[in-house]
């Protein structure tokens, strides 16, 4: 790797430490974080996030308290508010427009190391739920950056799976973020794809009470759109319901071989209320 690379991509990773926090509390391993804002508004991972609080540990060392702000467990996100502000926030990139071989380092409190970096390349941007990378991560590397050759984060890293990261796109971390005190629409159903001979989503349980009930939806129909757009992949459903905070939502659904509009109006719950 050509020397240039090496100091560049050096002095990236320690712009990047300073945005990523090391994330205790509850007697847990923990995890990491990352600063969205300077006022110290801090993303994580829910699975990192539990209880109602806890401390994080910044870059140089300083313990500050911080509490619980929102917490979505279907998108596996959480917020937590710093007792700090003037925090060194993170630059955010746009994940829509990352592409296969680019070069990414991760950043996070592997076992413990706080400011741990490791670096990869984007295997593949996973339609807007997931993006998957070539790299290492570790226990403690949870809910910490996933950032691009130039510092900009691109991504929560989450999980790895056959060997891949996985973390959660920036540009649907930033919906998550943007509704804060606006609750996510729950349409209260469980689903599985089909071929409808397009793409679809089988209806296999309703939840009683739900928008889906009231709304007239059944058991076995199919959920081929909303709005008059197609669904492609599993995860659009939910990348729609997190976009938006509108009260009503029409879904395009075959049923009994007929395709038909459905309208939803959605009850949502009390600000503060987890999601999923």
């Amino acid at each position: 790797m050509p020397v240039d690379l090496i100091e560049d991509l050096s002095a990236t990773a320690e712009r990047v430490r300073r945005a990523t926090v090391q994330v205790e509390g509850g007697g847990r391993r923990g995890g990491s974080g990352v600063i969205w804002r300077t006022d110290g508004l801090v993303v994580t991972n829910a699975h990192v996030a539990r209880g109602t609080g806890g401390r994080i540990r910044l870059w140089d060392g300083r313990l500050v308290r911080a509490t619980v702000a929102a917490r979505d467990s279907q998108l596996d996100l959480a917020l937590l508010q710093a007792d700090s502000g003037d925090l060194p926030a993170a630059v955010i990139g746009d994940s829509d427009a990352l592409r296969a071989g680019q070069i990414v380092l991760a950043v996070g409190s592997p076992y413990g190391h706080a400011g741990a970096v490791t670096v990869g390349v984007i295997h593949a941007n996973g339609g807007g739920r997931w993006v998957q990378a070539d790299l290492r991560l570790a226990p403690g590397n949870s809910g910490g950056p996933l950032a691009d050759a130039e510092g900009r984060v691109i991504g929560i890293n989450t999980m790895v799976m056959r060997g891949l990261a996985l973390a959660i796109p920036s540009n649907l971390v930033a919906r998550f973020v943007e509704r804060r005190g606006r609750p996510a629409r729950r349409l209260g159903v469980t689903v599985q794809p089909v071929n409808t001979p397009g793409f679809g989503l089988l209806i296999v349980e309703l939840e009683a009470g739900s928008a889906a009930e009231r709304s007239g939806l059944q058991v076995g129909d199919v959920l081929t759109g909303a709005q008059g757009r197609p669904f492609e992949a599993p995860f659009d459903l939910t990348l729609l319901l997190e976009a938006g905070v509108e009260s009503s939502l029409r879904l395009d659904v075959l049923r009994g071989g007929r395709q038909v509009s459905v309208e939803l109006a959605f009850e949502l719950p009390a600000v503060g209320a987890e999601v999923g």
